[in-house]
């Protein structure tokens, strides 16, 4: 329902209006008659009003001096104006971008009800209009603190436009000190619940300043964006609030954490390499299984050969091994070795490889529960080789049984999903609306990966490896019993005996009958 109010210095006018046109069935309440523009205006101010129908000649105040001021100070009331024939013109011309509608006097009843539903479905519209933009503003302010992570996301892997900075910084009211960055990545073990993770982030909040920021990553680690007016200071205070943790963490009686710091950097644009290298070294120390801080440049120099380089090369590995693909697998840890002979490493640093190797495998087997009875730990044999070629040989030996493993838990999967499905069949086959869904919502699968399985695990899809089973119970229901045709049918799933004779003859080649009369 919408307010309206009608103002005109004439009383039979008003009269007239208010007790001939329906109102409320029409989806107006007429809440206020009104001789002059003055008193609309008063009323106006302390009431909610959406249309004003108004004469243009009156005392006071007249028609065009009120929808002026609605104009300026309530743009959203829709103004009607009545004129009468000699002012229609001059009307027209004064108040044109202020009033909805001219109605032209004397106006009947029918003129103004058809005039009030094009402003009713207009105002209907705005008002759906205003309603969409008020849950999409309260959309917005649920999703600021989400879009304001996804900004900082997109800075630190250096996804943004310069333009799209700017204009992102000002609305997220970020305080860019436009001096030095540096960046650290703090690993939140995954053992932490989702509370243990924000009181952290609730801490480092309150360890930095107003013009810095923690946020999580992709990867649901937490990342500091720490600002500085200069260099050295800046370091010293990355790693004051790193050192603060490591004690927040111990004083918790928690699994510690695991830090990583970039390099600091002197514009925004370099910000993405900070947090590279702050991920680097936080990756060295979490492979390492290391509870420290660690800068990219204690990194860097630590040996001749880059760790952050062989431990993402590593993670390839992994993931190649998580892919399921042993061509990719195999490819992929012949470029680590082939990175490892490409430099200098001792007996010791050789032998260091082997086994950060073989861990991150053993790690895999053991998530991925592959480990059976009588499995030698191939950590156990990390010493006996010499030379880089025959470590590289045994690895790829131990990643063709990793394969192995994976194929054969991937075959057990599908032959312990088709045997319960089997007896799944075995008991509800005498239901006749016993369907493919019936059957995925007790397996929780979806219809196409049970299909997939089913087929791949029996040569046959759900509705043909049902029918088959169907029938054979039905011949030994013929072979059995004395029960009629109709009665078999019903009794394996079929309510149409017609059907089923169909079916029954289709897969064996004859009848019901004929199979009877053969026993």
């Amino acid at each position: 329902m919408f307010n309206l109010i009608f103002v005109d210095d004439e009383s039979i006018i008003r009269n007239g209006i208010s007790q001939c046109v329906p109102w409320g069935k029409n989806g107006f309440n007429l809440v206020g008659l009104f001789e002059d523009g003055q008193q609309a205006f008063n009323f106006i101010k302390e009431n909610q009003v959406d249309v004003v129908i108004t004469d243009i000649n009156m005392p006071h105040m007249d028609g065009l001096t009120l929808s002026q001021i609605l104009t300026e100070q309530y743009p959203k009331i829709m103004v009607l104006l009545l004129s009468g024939y000699d002012d229609f013109e001059y009307a027209q011309k004064a108040v044109k971008n202020h009033v909805r509608e001219f109605l032209l006097k004397p106006i009947t009843v029918d003129e103004l009800s058809q005039a009030l539903v094009l402003v009713k479905k207009e105002l209907a519209l705005s008002r759906e209009q205003e309603f969409k933009q008020e849950e999409m503003r309260e959309k917005l302010k649920i999703s600021f603190p989400l879009l304001k992570e996804r900004f900082f996301n997109r800075l630190i892997l250096g996804r943004l436009t310069h333009d799209n900075y700017l204009r992102r910084k000002k609305y997220f009211r970020w305080n860019d000190l436009e001096k030095f960055y540096q960046v650290s990545v703090v690993g939140v073990p995954e053992s932490w619940s989702e509370l243990e993770r924000i009181t952290l982030q609730e801490y480092l909040n309150g360890s930095i300043e107003g013009f810095d920021e923690v946020f999580f990553n992709t990867n649901e680690n937490l990342v500091l964006l720490i600002q500085g007016e200069e260099k050295k200071l800046l370091e010293e205070k990355t790693r004051r609030i790193l050192e603060d943790t490591f004690r927040f963490i111990g004083s918790q009686d928690k699994e510690q954490i695991s830090t990583g710091c970039g390099e600091v950097v002197d514009t925004y644009i370099g910000i993405s390499n900070s947090y590279s290298g702050a991920k680097n070294a936080f990756d060295y120390t979490k492979v390492l299984g290391l509870s420290q801080i660690l800068s990219i440049k204690e990194v860097r120099g630590s040996k001749k050969m880059l760790p952050e380089t062989f431990f993402l090369l590593l993670t390839d590995v992994i993931d190649q091994l998580k892919e399921g693909s042993k061509d990719n697998t195999v490819d992929t840890m012949d470029k680590l070795f082939l990175y490892m002979e490409e430099h200098y490493l001792s007996h010791d640093e050789a032998f260091s490889c082997y086994s950060r190797i073989n861990y991150a495998l053993d790690v895999f087997i053991q998530e991925m529960g592959l480990y059976s009875d009588g499995d030698v730990i191939f950590s156990a044999h990390t010493l006996r080789y010499r030379t880089l070629k025959q470590a590289h040989k045994a690895f790829i030996d131990f990643i063709i049984e990793i394969e192995k493993k994976i194929e054969n838990r991937r075959y057990d999967i599908v032959i312990s999903r088709i045997d319960k499905a089997k007896d799944i069949i075995s008991k509800k086959y005498v239901e006749s609306n016993f369907s493919l869904q019936d059957i995925c919502d007790e397996l929780y699968l979806s219809t196409s990966q049970f299909s997939y399985l089913f087929k791949e695990g029996t040569s046959q899809t759900f509705v043909e490896y049902l029918t088959s089973f169907r029938v054979e119970e039905a011949k030994k229901l013929l072979k059995l019993t004395e029960q009629k045709v109709y009665e078999i049918a019903e009794n394996v799933g079929y309510r149409d005996p017609r059907y089923f004779s169909q079916i029954f003859k289709k897969l064996t080649g004859i009848t019901a009958l004929e199979y009877r009369k053969r026993l």
